[in-house]
């Protein structure tokens, strides 16, 4: 069972929290995963460095937009204080150019090879700062609630981003989500290596691999070191 005392200290925590960098509390994320043709993994990233930009200048309602890259691919990763952040975002000129370019630069154009895997997870928990240029290192880690305890995973991950705010000053960006009714995940992004190191071993990481056997399918093991995913950060924006 999910450890009492802690779990009331975050919650007490978490009344406390707000977005850093604008005071909006951001509800909503996208990601979507992205494999390059071969021969155009160049092309495709100065794609999303480029595409960043138009971001930055055409979209105020996307609040975050990362692109990420790593040995089996790359990754969009974007966040929204509201579902109206993620329609302009999806009506903008980003997404426009990257439908026109698709059948180019990815691996089963628009339909089969971008919008077949676009995830639209509801965000959990946030923590933001400013400093989004000074982002190298970013983890991806998904994993799955347990048969029953996807409601007390929730809350633990509802819980965790103030005490990432208050004891984490190097995990400069932070995301809970949820995927589906029992699917996770956390997004986190980190200047240096010492910021990663720091993380894992912090104190969420170790509330949530002290409880990880009771919520997690496969537990600390099999359902979260197993599944972590690093990318290098190509670019990213916050506001």
């Amino acid at each position: 069972m999910i450890k009492h005392k802690f779990i009331i200290s975050l919650l007490a925590l978490l009344m406390l929290s707000l977005n850093a960098c604008t005071g909006v509390v951001i509800k909503e994320a996208t990601y979507a995963p992205l494999k390059a043709k071969q021969g155009q993994e160049q092309a495709l990233a100065d794609f999303l460095v480029e595409g960043a930009g138009l971001v930055a200048k055409t979209e105020p309602k996307t609040l975050v937009w990362a692109g990420l890259k790593n040995k089996d691919g790359m990754m969009i990763f974007d966040v929204f204080e509201d579902a109206s952040g993620r329609e302009a975002h999806f009506a903008g000129q980003v997404a426009a150019a990257l439908k026109d370019n698709a059948g180019v630069l990815v691996q089963g154009g628009w339909d089969k090879g971008v919008l077949a895997d676009v995830r639209n997870p509801k965000v959990l928990s946030a923590k933001t700062s400013n400093n989004p240029s000074e982002m190298k290192i970013a983890m991806f880690v998904p994993f799955k609630a347990k048969a029953g305890q996807a409601i007390a995973l929730a809350d633990f991950l509802k819980s965790a981003a103030p005490m990432v705010e208050k004891t984490e000053p190097k995990t400069a960006y932070w995301f809970a989500i949820q995927i589906s009714e029992d699917e996770f995940a956390v997004i986190d992004f980190f200047a240096d290596q010492s910021g990663v190191d720091a993380h894992f071993g912090g104190k969420v990481a170790a509330a949530l691999k002290a409880n990880s056997e009771a919520l997690i399918e496969g537990g600390w093991d099999k359902g979260i070191v197993a599944n972590a995913q690093r990318f290098e950060v190509l670019v990213m924006i916050s506001k």
